[in-house]
């Protein structure tokens, strides 16, 4: 049900959508939509310092206990196996809100670039979370949301949303989806093949032409004016690092050139990979930041610092 609010005197916003989980209490408005903690957010607050099970960032469901059949009820002594839940459910802390009643597509769409922009996985209220979900702002991209980020940022993910049709709007989704969802996995095997499905979905976005695995990340830097990893450059005509490490990993199941667990590659794939996606997604987007010239190898936390 269609539910107006009357926020002041000028404008009159249609309830659409709570979501969350976010700690950041900004309230904001871009291009007829507005961003807010809910009437409850303090309480949700509160509740979850008592009550949330985290670490490093990260907050986990509740724990179970895995089931045990008869056999092992009478042959083992010790406690049943507990585990934490990987799907769980989280109080919305905001809710967007819009001047026009948009369809819950779009809403969820810029949900997630939200979440892209805070460096958090947001979800619409009474979707699930998967497994572990990061808390802390900043903790899936390394940038902060400061002053007018909130408003240029959100602007330029609305204007991708409004200027593109649903097939490119779909995979955009995806790859973001993918991108923040991606970082939670335990192992590093499997958030390298994340991130490489994120390499692969913006490859598909953005139109360019590659004759190479080895190619697209070059043919990507090129198109958005990116500084190109060590990793992602050529060591042979159709072969890199990233692209070798892709083969041994889907084709032949090792990493690090071993069985996965037996041996990690040099590079640093969890820094550096998702870095350079972090700037592929945001150039796709149309995202206005210095960020984009960034070096590859930076470690340090930094500034959107979006301009329009």
């Amino acid at each position: 049900m269609t539910v107006i609010k009357t926020l002041n005197t000028k404008v009159k916003y249609v309830f659409n959508m709570k979501f969350g989980f976010l700690i950041d209490n900004k309230s904001f408005e871009f291009n007829g939509f507005k961003i807010a903690p809910v009437l409850e957010f303090d309480s949700v607050l509160r509740d979850f310092y008592k009550t949330a099970r985290v670490s490093k960032g990260w907050f986990y469901g509740a724990k179970i206990e895995l089931p045990r059949s008869a056999s092992e009820k009478n042959e083992f002594e010790a406690d049943a196996v507990v585990i934490n839940s990987s799907f769980f459910s989280m109080s919305p802390t905001h809710e967007i809100l819009s001047t026009e009643d948009y369809s819950d597509d779009h809403l969820r769409f810029l949900i997630l670039g939200y979440g892209f922009l805070q460096g958090l996985y947001f979800t619409p209220e009474s979707y699930s979370y998967l497994g572990r979900t990061a808390y802390e702002p900043t903790k899936l991209n390394g940038l902060l949301l400061n002053g007018d980020d909130y408003i240029n940022g959100m602007e330029s993910i609305n204007r991708f949303y409004v200027n593109s049709n649903q097939e490119d709007q779909n995979q955009m989704f995806t790859c973001i989806h993918w991108y923040l969802i991606g970082q939670s996995y335990q192992f590093d095997w499997e958030r390298f093949d994340a991130q490489y499905k994120v390499l692969d979905g913006i490859y598909k976005l953005s139109g360019t032409k590659a004759n190479s695995h080895a190619a697209r990340p070059i043919a990507l830097a090129e198109r958005y004016n990116l500084e190109l990893p060590l990793w992602a450059k050529l060591i042979t005509k159709k072969e890199s690092k990233l692209s070798k490490q892709r083969n041994d990993l889907f084709h032949e199941a090792k990493y690090g050139g071993h069985p996965i667990g037996y041996s990690y590659p040099e590079e640093n794939y969890n820094l550096e990979f998702t870095s350079f996606n972090t700037k592929l997604i945001a150039a796709a987007l149309g995202i206005n930041t210095p960020y984009l010239q960034a070096e590859p190898k930076n470690r340090l936390l930094g500034m959107w610092n979006i301009s329009m």
